[in-house]
């Protein structure tokens, strides 16, 4: 039985690697969805440039750029919710990495 004067407890208290504001882990997570949704298209040019001999093409970098933001938008929004930590930031990536996949499924013309 608690008394008249006793405070209740704290509650759990935030780790430190967590961002407390929803427009900070927004951010976080889409910038790790933007990279997974553009490594699909980044993986083969640095397969290339293994290469000396073969010149280095990479499709129109600004076009699949804004593509790849807008469309990591939904994927910062479905992730928000969750804190900062290295697993959920990769969950991110390999959400924007299923995006593009779904992009390259559905024939959108991205490059």
């Amino acid at each position: 039985m608690q008394g008249q004067g006793a405070t209740p407890p704290d509650g759990p208290k935030p780790s430190d690697t967590s961002l407390q504001d929803t427009a900070g882990r927004f951010f976080m997570h889409w910038v790790c969805a933007s990279f997974g949704f553009f490594l699909r298209t980044l993986l083969p040019v640095v397969q290339k440039w293994q290469d000396p001999s073969a010149p280095v093409e990479f499709p129109r970098w600004w076009a699949f750029s804004i593509f790849a933001l807008l469309i990591c938008l939904l994927a910062g929004a479905i992730n928000s919710n969750m804190p900062v930590k290295p697993r959920e930031l990769l969950k991110s990536i390999g959400l924007g990495f299923a995006l593009d996949a779904a992009a390259v499924l559905s024939k959108i013309p991205i490059h």
